[in-house]
């Protein structure tokens, strides 16, 4: 079997999206659709970023003719010619070389008729989930967001993660009036770098101690390995973040400076599923704790949902959208705050093909 031809589809949706501290962004995807001469063909899902447009280019101009004729099956030789000649000279992207580890596995997949994680090494088939909420509320309103999440008829959560990063005292009215409308939940918090400083982080730290939550993810940006190490050091709660980072060297780096409690790398941006496995296993040794990033349409959930259930991952992060935002034939859905692996071969989950042609950016 060889590679025969890479395709992208830009899609853009009506509405935009503010994260936490982030600037509000379009609704943006990029699938990338790996095609063999055998008819056998992969798919992958990059996540919303600022320009997906840059990265269609990248994987047209420069990608695509990287890996025409190679064997899909031969992910680690792939991986690396991709590296050496895209990343390696800082011109990469990684969201790149992840779509195309995933889409190469995705058609393995199906060539051996089996779903993903059951190749890369099944641990599990079913996981505990907590509700991601997709954007920054006001106190009211989450309490209202975390009271939908909890129905169970949308997944019955019992854990959820609130989106932080406006200022302590703002954060502080957020994760107050939830803890105290539910008193017997899981609450984590992701200020998505909004912080600047290791004192004004350990303050949001302490208001996180207070109210019983189980993690502070990402309380300043991720470059600052030496101060987030600082603020793990004195946290009360235990510090997460590194969805943004890539590959196996960059996670050696945070592990070595103790940066974080636990890591969240992300398959669909930080290499693949053996890039993962590796690093996984570099924060077993560490003892540190590896709880995948998972945000974004319905192929990133499934390729992360792969992941976890081939690792000691014991949390699944769910991205708390609408089915149809999901962009799936069969939306995956969580039943009371569980989720169960995917059994279909490859990602074993399909493009709804009428959103994809209705949001086609042509």
């Amino acid at each position: 079997m060889i590679i025969t031809d890479v395709k992208t589809y830009l899609l853009e949706l009506d509405f935009k999206i503010k994260i936490g501290s982030m600037p509000r962004f379009k609704a943006t995807g990029l699938y990338t659709n790996i095609i063999t001469d055998e008819g056998i063909d992969g798919w992958a899902l990059s996540h919303w970023n600022l320009s997906n447009l840059a990265q269609k280019q990248f994987i047209d101009e420069a990608i695509k003719r990287l890996v025409i004729k190679k064997d899909p099956f031969m992910i680690e030789e792939i991986f690396q010619e991709l590296y050496q000649n895209t990343n390696r000279i800082l011109f990469g992207i990684p969201q790149s070389t992840s779509a195309i580890m995933i889409a190469c596995w995705d058609i393995i997949g199906k060539a051996t008729k089996q779903p993903i994680y059951k190749l890369i090494g099944g641990r599990k088939n079913k996981i505990k989930a907590y509700a991601s909420m997709p954007r920054g509320y006001s106190a009211k309103a989450a309490v209202g967001a975390v009271q939908a999440a909890l129905e169970p008829e949308l997944g019955g959560f019992e854990a959820v993660k609130l989106r932080i990063g406006n200022g302590p005292k703002k954060d502080e009215e957020i994760i107050k009036n939830v803890r105290d409308a539910f008193p017997d939940i899981d609450i984590m918090v992701d200020a998505n770098s909004g912080y600047t400083s290791v004192s004004e982080a350990l303050k949001v730290a302490n208001i996180c101690d207070k109210y019983r939550v189980a993690w502070l993810e990402e309380p300043i940006s991720t470059d600052n390995l030496k101060g987030l190490a600082k603020i793990r050091e004195k946290s009360p709660v235990e510090i997460a973040g590194g969805e943004n980072d890539f590959g196996m060297f960059r996670f050696e780096d945070i592990l070595s400076t103790e940066s974080f409690d636990i890591i969240q790398p992300d398959v669909t941006r930080s290499g693949g599923y053996l890039q993962l496995k590796k690093i996984d296993a570099m924060a077993e040794v560490k003892g540190v704790r590896c709880i995948p990033h998972i945000f974004g349409f319905g192929h990133i959930l499934a390729a992360n949902l792969h992941l976890v259930m081939s690792t000691r991952c014991d949390w699944c992060e769910f991205p708390f959208i609408p089915d149809e935002y999901q962009l799936l034939e069969e939306p995956i859905k969580a039943e009371k705050g569980w989720v169960s692996a995917i059994d279909k071969p490859g990602l074993g989950v399909e493009v709804n093909k009428k959103m994809l042609e209705e949001n086609l950016v042509k």
